[in-house]
């Protein structure tokens, strides 16, 4: 998922959908105010699959029809309970994060529902908490970095001492092949 919103547009206006999905698709990456990355993907029936981040902190993926409705849609949030990971779906199996105190919207509500939830993410997102985010990526890749070339380092050594060890076997055949050839 490296697909910046714009990004998404354009591949969103590449692919041929019917006006009501792309609309839904329009109106979920437009919402996305922000860092947000994605990727968007079909099925072979031409439902559409976009799948967004922000900062590693929220998690959207939506699923729309060709008829433009919303199929699956699951949401992740960095907060505890059931609130912290939601899915709207019209098969009750797999709905989550719904309780008592906040009833799953009904279908027709889930678009402005989504969008909201968009937003929201976005403004609780700052520059802080991206820069803290790429910094974690980045100190995981230098870490992994670091790693490799120290294994490298040590298969280095270990390389050098074997051809040393060939370098001194090689020397000694030689002294000996020419000790034979003096005393014939």
């Amino acid at each position: 998922m490296t697909a910046t919103p714009d990004e998404l547009r354009e591949r969103a206006n590449r692919v041929r959908r019917a006006v009501g999905q792309l609309g839904v698709l329009e109106s979920i990456i437009s919402a996305a105010d922000g860092p947000w990355l994605g990727a968007m993907d079909a099925d072979g029936r031409g439902a559409a699959e976009l799948k967004m981040h922000l900062a590693g902190r929220y998690r959207i993926t939506a699923i729309v029809t060709t008829a433009g409705k919303l199929s699956h849609v699951q949401m992740n949030a960095p907060i505890a309970g059931p609130a912290g990971d939601r899915v709207l779906s019209p098969k009750t199996a797999t709905r989550r994060g719904w309780d008592g105190d906040e009833e799953m919207p009904k279908q027709p509500e889930w678009l402005d529902y989504v969008v909201e939830w968009v937003r929201n993410a976005s403004e609780d997102v700052d520059r802080r908490g991206v820069i803290e985010w790429r910094l974690n990526g980045a100190d995981q890749k230098l870490a992994a970095m670091n790693d490799t070339i120290d294994s490298m380092r040590a298969s280095l050594l270990e390389r050098e001492q074997l051809r040393d060890e060939l370098a001194a076997e090689v020397v000694e055949l030689r002294t000996e092949l020419e000790s034979l050839d003096q005393t014939e």
